[in-house]
């Protein structure tokens, strides 16, 4: 069945709800969701001889990151790209709360083939090694999944044939002036290649789920083995399940109809939130009291440096975070005056040498407090199916607040030590970094979280998370590098069980 409202890329990659619930063929695994959980999971499975089929609730958008297109500099023009996959959400104080009146939809998300991976900022750092101490698997543990992950991502700054994309004398001389004065600082590490082209090696710009699934060479329009099928506008609106995963109930809004599609392994890849949501629409919360507590995001200040002598040549900074300091800062410029938005994250490719302004995101660690909950609702947003139905509830603790004091407190320390002036602060609203983690908690025991060190939930052993729902916490590291890394470990293991059954 032929889509002739899709882009014409879209109908050569892609498949149907329906084509896919009338093919003949098994599916192995089932995957809700095409960003970057989704599509590494995918992958690894697939290699290992399975049939995969992802179900994304939004459109095929691009097929790469919009940093490595050529419009990625017009401010005409992607903006216009986020409003036609994005969607309103809230994440709300318990005094926000009304029974007689909607919440306010506050924050962005993004319904789109790629997930985030196609807007995400770049920087990639791994976890700390502390980050790891309350989770049921070490930073010893995850570290062979990291250097996996860097290597498919071609991360920036980790090795000799991948240089820092921000290098030379100015980038050294910040760098020796923070040290020296106690502020322990490094290259920004990105998740954009920088190899140069040598024999057949072509950089690839930054790393990108849907990038990355359609280099594989591994989609199929048809569900076989060895492959995967891609099914885009394909809300899944419930994971049938029991004692064990049947399949799934997935939308197709072309034709208002549901199907029921069964799979001998379903994995939940739609992000933190929706990967919750989903799990809570289908009933999953018997399974343990803690599906659907236990959320959070990173806590998000920004500022503006204003400095006292102008820079030679651009630079971005990466400012480490200590077990003492729970946050990280992003040194960016220069520019002329300019302020976070989420439809530039990739304003740093765009410095002014002449600029007089240096763009400052900090990015402490959220506490995923057990009253943090994920509440479901009559949908009332623009999302797709019921990808809306839903607010996260989350007071900031007394940890948070005293956390982002820190933070505010710490941005004209570092502009003096710059020879800078910080004539901006913003302290931004939960969820507003867009990093989320929790919902689906992790756990040695069954007694104490819903999923295992693998991410599959303890009561069903073919029901299994890929994405940072399944994390009992984080660092102050930007989320898609772990994601990834962590979506491989998951891989692993689902590989595993069904090479058992």
């Amino acid at each position: 069945m032929t889509d002739n409202s899709a882009p014409l890329l879209a109908q050569i990659l892609c498949s149907s709800v329906r084509s896919v619930a009338r093919s003949p063929s098994p599916i192995d695994v089932a995957i809700v969701g095409s960003g970057p959980a989704g599509i590494t999971s995918a992958i690894e499975i697939a290699k290992a001889g399975y049939s995969v089929v992802i179900f994304e609730a939004g459109p095929f958008l691009l097929s790469a990151h919009v940093g490595s297109m050529p419009f990625r500099s017009r401010d005409d023009l992607t903006p216009k790209l986020h409003e036609m996959v994005r969607y309103k959400t809230a994440w709300l104080d318990p005094s926000e709360v009304s029974d007689t009146k909607p919440p306010m939809l506050s924050n962005d998300a993004w319904s789109v083939v790629g997930g985030r991976s196609i807007f995400w900022g770049g920087c990639t750092p791994r976890f700390a090694s502390w980050d790891f101490d309350d989770w049921p698997i070490s930073a010893e543990d995850m570290a062979p999944y990291y250097r996996r992950a860097e290597r498919l991502m071609h991360v920036s700054g980790n090795c000799e044939t991948r240089p820092p994309f921000f290098q030379g004398a100015t980038q050294d001389r910040v760098l020796a002036k923070l040290r020296g004065d106690g502020i322990s600082a490094s290259h920004a590490r990105l998740g954009l290649d920088t190899q140069v082209p040598k024999n057949g090696h072509v950089p690839r710009g930054f790393d990108c789920a849907i990038d990355r699934l359609v280099r594989s060479g591994l989609l199929s329009k048809d569900v076989t083995r060895e492959r995967i099928t891609l099914v885009p506008n394909a809300p899944v609106d419930e994971v049938v399940a029991e004692e064990r995963a049947r399949g799934l109930v997935v939308s197709d809004p072309a034709i208002d109809r549901r199907y029921k599609i069964s799979a001998r392994h379903v994995v939940l890849a739609g992000g933190a939130v929706q990967s919750t949501r989903l799990a809570l629409a289908s009933g999953l919360d018997r399974l343990h009291p803690s599906v659907g507590n236990y959320i959070a995001d990173h806590l998000f200040v920004q500022g503006l440096f204003k400095l006292k002598e102008p820079l030679d040549a651009p630079i971005y900074a990466f400012v480490d975070p200590t077990p003492e300091r729970p946050f990280h800062v992003q040194v960016q410029g220069p520019f002329d005056e300019t302020w976070y938005s989420p439809y530039h994250a990739t304003v740093w490719l765009d410095c002014e040498q002449s600029g007089s302004y240096l763009l400052i995101y900090c990015f402490g660690v959220g506490e995923p407090a057990e009253d943090h909950k994920l509440v479901l609702r009559e949908s009332s947003s623009d999302a797709p199916g019921e990808l809306g139905n839903y607010y996260v509830l989350a007071e900031r603790t007394e940890k948070e607040l005293a956390t982002l004091q820190e933070m505010e407190a710490f941005l004209p320390v570092l502009a003096d030590s710059m020879g800078a002036e910080c004539i901006r602060s913003q302290v931004n609203p939960a969820g507003a970094a867009l990093h989320e983690i929790g919902g689906l908690r992790m756990a040695a025991s069954p007694r104490d979280g819903a999923v295992d060190p693998s991410g599959h939930f303890h009561e069903i052993e073919n029901l299994s998370v890929a994405d940072a729902a399944a994390w009992p916490s984080q660092g102050s590291a930007n989320s898609y590098l772990t994601i990834v890394a962590w979506s491989l470990c998951h891989a692993d293991e689902v590989i595993k069980r069904l090479g058992r059954a």
